[in-house]
C-alpha cells in the first residue's frame, strides 16, 4: 500500500469527463492513478489525478493534451 505521501498530483481539472479521460490514459499506460473529487468555490468541483511520485513524468507526457488545450 502506498503511503499519501508518495502520491503526488499529476494534474487538476475542472471537468469530471476530462479527468477520467486522463485516468482511463494512464490505466491503459499501465501507471496507477486515482481522481480525487474536491469541492471548489460555489459548488464547482475540482477533479485532482493523484499518481505515485516516481510515475509523475510520465504521467505528465501522457495527458500534456488534455492538461494544456484550447479550452
Amino acid at each position: 500500500m502506498s503511503r499519501p505521501e508518495d502520491l503526488v498530483a499529476a494534474a487538476l481539472f475542472d471537468d469530471l469527463e476530462r479527468a477520467d479521460l486522463a485516468w482511463g490514459r494512464l490505466a491503459d499506460a499501465d501507471i496507477p492513478a486515482s481522481v480525487i473529487t474536491e469541492p471548489g468555490i460555489m459548488g464547482a468541483f475540482y477533479y485532482r489525478l493523484m499518481v505515485h511520485r516516481k510515475d509523475l513524468n510520465e504521467a505528465q507526457a501522457t495527458i500534456a493534451d488534455l492538461v494544456v488545450g484550447d479550452r
